[in-house]
């Protein structure tokens, strides 16, 4: 279901992330302990499905960097592309890390030629979009044979419904408000990753449950 602002309208996707700061993940692990512990978990937890990846890289929503320069760290891959929907996010990342080729552009129309990348990374961006379907089938497109995604989605267990709440109507994650707009059981991510073609390779449930992150590749 839809969240809704005060006007009654849905904020789009391209909305709420301009709403957020690019430096906000790097902001938070430098003066906030409770997300330094949060997200240093969780990025470490995804870390261990990047694999190697001589070639070409891409992370769908790459927001400032912060995970992506990780996960670049790893797999020390040739390329590296950062594509958001936000413009300033884009700029951030590529003003960190000049080395990334930056891109501003949607994940449900990837401007990329078939089988260009030997790995796709997409974390904590399907719950924000109306056809997460649509993201599957291009990632399935522009990847390689050989290749693989890493795709990382919130669980909605009680615990996590809990937090997300009290951190969306009373923390700094008040910008997130209004930004989840699917909720992803283990089947229905499960019925996404076999419809678009792809077989799970690993699968890893972190942070007491709230947060699911899979490493899948073409079946």
């Amino acid at each position: 279901m839809h969240d809704h602002d005060h006007d009654g309208q849905t904020p789009s996707l391209k909305d709420i992330h301009e709403d957020v700061p690019p430096d906000y993940y790097d902001t938070s692990l430098k003066t906030n302990l409770i997300q330094r512990v949060y997200h240093r978990r969780r990025f470490a937890g995804i870390c261990e499905l990047v694999s190697r990846t001589p070639g070409a890289i891409l992370d769908v929503g790459c927001d400032g960097g912060t995970l992506l320069e990780r996960i670049a760290d790893k797999a020390n891959p040739s390329r590296v592309v950062a594509l958001d929907l936000a413009a300033e996010s884009v700029a951030y990342t590529v003003g960190k890390r000049p080395d990334f080729d930056g891109l501003v552009g949607d994940g449900e129309g990837l401007p990329f030629r078939n089988d260009a990348f030997n790995a796709i990374f997409c974390s904590e961006v399907l719950e924000h979009v109306d056809r997460p379907d649509k993201l599957f089938a291009e990632f399935k497109r522009c990847l390689s044979a050989d290749g693989y995604c890493v795709v990382v989605v919130p669980r909605e267990t009680p615990l996590f419904k809990l937090l997300w709440f009290l951190w969306t109507h009373f923390g700094k994650g008040r910008v997130w408000r209004h930004a989840h707009v699917q909720e992803f059981t283990m089947d229905a991510l499960d019925g996404l990753i076999a419809g678009a073609g792809f077989r799970k390779a690993e699968d890893k449930v972190l942070l007491l449950g709230m947060i699911r992150a899979v490493k899948i590749a073409p079946a």
